[in-house]
């Protein structure tokens, strides 16, 4: 058997092979290979208003989430070694174009928002911003429905979200992968993000 070791020094084309064959190895091995430089590229490429509302490692997660899914159905032939990144900056650029088309539509368009007066500026820099106990509730109660939907991994890492851990303290606290806290906080992302629209 392998050791992960090994799979350092597997080409792209391996990993993409082992990972259609079921190897969970690959998957691990793709996603640490190139998760950095992909959300790298995404924040290059997100205009300073667009990256208000977009997270370039959600651009990055979104764009390996798309990619598992097409090369688990065998839709991607790739010929050399390169190919590999080439499809997932291909990928992520057209997630950036999708949100921005989508963040400029209509009632969402970023072209509708205002900046705040200097004065709200100076009043939520000096803490006098807080939320009224109204908001405080409201977003209590938010959160619980949240953590309903949620199951206890994803509790457990919404919880330490919360209190300010990062992502490699909370898979450290959880005994887990980043990649699974990454994945579960996209999930939080979505479910809140659903609940919002919702509204």
């Amino acid at each position: 058997m392998e050791t992960d070791g090994a799979a350092r020094g597997w080409t792209s084309l391996d990993m993409l092979e082992r990972f259609r064959v079921g190897d969970e190895r690959a998957a691990d091995a793709l996603f640490a290979r190139y998760f950095e430089r992909l959300a790298a590229l995404a924040r290059s490429r997100l205009s300073a208003r667009l990256a208000r509302r977009t997270d370039p490692e959600d651009v990055a997660l979104s764009a390996y989430r798309s990619f598992f899914e097409g090369a688990r159905e065998g839709r991607f032939v790739l010929g050399r070694g390169g190919d590999l990144w080439r499809l997932l900056a291909t990928i992520a650029r057209r997630k950036i174009l999708k949100q921005a088309r989508r963040d400029r539509a209509a009632r969402r368009s970023i072209d509708l928002e205002t900046p705040l007066d200097p004065h709200a500026e100076a009043a939520i820099a000096d803490g006098r911003g807080d939320p009224t106990p109204e908001e405080a509730a409201a977003l209590a109660d938010e959160l619980e429905r949240v953590f309903a939907l949620l199951d206890p991994f994803g509790r457990r890492v919404l919880e330490l979200r919360l209190q300010g851990l990062t992502i490699e303290e909370i898979a450290e606290a959880a005994g887990r992968s980043e990649r699974t806290v990454r994945r579960s906080l996209a999930q939080v992302r979505e479910l809140l993000a659903g609940r919002l629209g919702d509204d």
